[in-house]
């Protein structure tokens, strides 16, 4: 596994069980996404099942992306960005995170 797709998911993981361990449950529910069966576990995991757990090959979470934020993104000037290729590839991933065909 690449070494920061591990350190993405262990820093994610110890986030998500500090927030649980502290308190802050439903914060950890809304802002990371985690399921009541999620929050369950966490309290239960030691630091070294969360190190294990990161080192798999699949994602131990599920990236939330906001669409609104990648509209604002292809609405900046496009002489910021370097060549057609980038604003391409941006419009790309736009139209696929909000099933789209006519982002413009």
């Amino acid at each position: 596994m690449e070494d920061s797709l591990y350190h993405l998911q262990l820093d994610y993981l110890l986030l998500a069980r500090e927030m649980v361990l502290s308190g802050q449950e439903e914060q950890a529910k809304f802002s990371l996404g985690l399921s009541p069966e999620a929050v369950g576990i966490l309290k239960k995991l030691q630091v070294q099942q969360i190190r294990e757990i990161a080192r798999r090959e699949c994602l131990a979470f599920t990236p939330r992306f906001n669409a609104s934020f990648w509209g604002r993104y292809l609405q900046v000037d496009q002489s910021a960005h370097e060549g057609d290729a980038c604003d391409s590839q941006a419009r790309d991933l736009l139209m696929l995170l909000t099933g789209s065909d006519d982002i413009a």
